[in-house]
């Protein structure tokens, strides 16, 4: 069977926009919902020259996709239509009244999904064999002509942007910047300076680490909706990872620059970007976090509920030898060294990261800290008190017993450390990596 999608996709990458352009009607006239392929009937009238019949198609695609449930995708288009006649730009304020945080969002709500499944008729397939002009006149018509809506009731959210008023929402799009990357084009490079984060309107990508043995790691693979890159920008530090486009994708890229540039516009948005990175660390901290495994799902959310969370500057004494603890903690974000003295010297004895836990043998054995902890960056510390944590530990054993193993661990190590050193260590004492907040 002719797979007219695929036919038309190469022939777009191999810029033969005339093929590509009758490829994408085919699938279009077969179903008119299919956001791709009109959003693709639009990049071919515009690479054609074609520069109205081609805002007609995008006017279309972004009404379409807003009603749908794909808001990224219609602020793509608002961009590109922006670009062809600055007047069109107040196009984004219909976007911005759906889905700013007076809008019709609801949380469980999602966007409708493509049906890639086409029946092509012999109408559909005729549409293959047009030329210049009818191909045109044919490619506005059809681009432009709305399907019925898919989509009722309660919106999905867009990160960040519907945490914001409809003119904070407005404010922000104009500072954003469209970028259009092809399949296996690298969108963020480990080890650079991140001035910018990145949602992703259309497309996939994959997120890799190069290790320090010269191997490169999996991380994760992100889709359409996904916010990526400000991890970088909250802890002020180099990107961790590399960001790869594994299709043919469109990304709206906000600059810190251009946002500090706005009075109460930069407010707001650094607050969303507050709220959605450390629900997102949280999350991730749920889910990864050996201290949380022993729990159900309601357990979890109601445990990190009662944490308190510390923002500590790198360079800054965490704990300091000889203090006892108060309860236990974890990093959610950032880094942390744990380190002795050995007579003039500092001796790294650790570096702990994101998810690790503290405090367990100030809880086992009410024992004070034998090390110094200090945030080796910018960190956020989750701490939770000593009272709920034994009351936890009573009711919860496997919690118990992981706290002590691990506990076992890091007594060992650092016994091992003052054999190493000739430090004199008694076989009665006990050892804790614990933190306490210094203010």
């Amino acid at each position: 069977m002719f797979d007219a999608r695929s036919a038309a996709d190469q022939a777009f990458a191999r810029k033969q926009f005339p093929q590509a352009l009758a490829g994408y009607l085919c699938v279009l006239s077969a179903q008119p919902a299919h956001l791709d392929a009109r959003l693709r009937v639009a990049d071919c009238l515009l690479a054609l020259g074609r520069v109205q019949s081609a805002a007609v198609v995008y006017t279309t695609f972004a009404r379409q996709a807003a009603n749908e449930g794909h808001p990224l995708r219609a602020l793509v288009a608002i961009k590109i239509l922006s670009a062809l006649e600055p007047l069109l730009a107040p196009l984004v304020s219909a976007v911005a009244e759906l889905y700013c945080a007076e809008g019709r969002i609801g949380r469980g709500a999602r966007p409708v999904p493509a049906d890639e499944e086409l029946a092509l008729t012999a109408r559909d397939l005729a549409f293959v064999s047009l030329q210049g002009d009818e191909l045109f006149q044919l490619a506005e018509h059809v681009g432009k002509e709305t399907p019925p809506l898919r989509f009722a009731g309660a919106l999905p959210p867009i990160p960040l942007l519907s945490e914001l008023s409809k003119d904070d929402f407005c404010a922000v799009f104009a500072t954003m910047t469209l970028v259009r990357v092809p399949a296996g084009e690298r969108v963020i490079t480990q080890g650079e300076e991140g001035q910018s984060f990145f949602l992703a309107a259309r497309g996939d990508f994959d997120i890799s680490r190069d290790e320090p043995d010269g191997s490169n790691t999996h991380l994760t693979s992100l889709h359409e909706g996904a916010l990526f890159g400000e991890m970088a920008l909250l802890s002020r530090s180099a990107r961790s990872a590399h960001v790869v486009a594994t299709s043919d994708s469109d990304l709206l890229e906000l600059h810190v620059a251009a946002l500090g540039q706005l009075s109460d516009g930069a407010a707001a948005i650094a607050r969303a970007l507050a709220k959605f990175t450390r629900e997102r660390l949280v999350t991730n901290l749920i889910n990864t976090s050996r201290l949380f495994r022993p729990l159900s799902r309601e357990q979890r959310i109601d445990l990190v509920r009662r944490f308190v969370a510390y923002e500590v500057a790198a360079q800054t004494d965490l704990i300091r030898e000889g203090e006892p603890g108060r309860g236990l903690y974890v990093i959610l974000q950032g880094s942390v060294d744990v380190w002795k003295r050995a007579g003039d010297e500092k001796v790294l004895l650790a570096t702990l990261g994101s998810s690790e836990v503290f405090g367990e043998m100030a809880l086992l054995n009410a024992a004070p800290a034998t090390a110094t902890v200090t945030a080796a960056q910018r960190s956020t510390v989750l701490f939770l008190a000593r009272e709920y944590v034994e009351r936890l530990m009573e009711s919860v054993p496997e919690l118990a017993a992981y706290l002590g193993s691990l506990g076992d661990e890091r007594a060992l190590d650092t016994r091992m450390w003052l054999d190493n050193t000739g430090t004199f260590a008694s076989a009665e004492e006990d050892f804790s990596i614990d933190i306490e907040l210094v203010p």
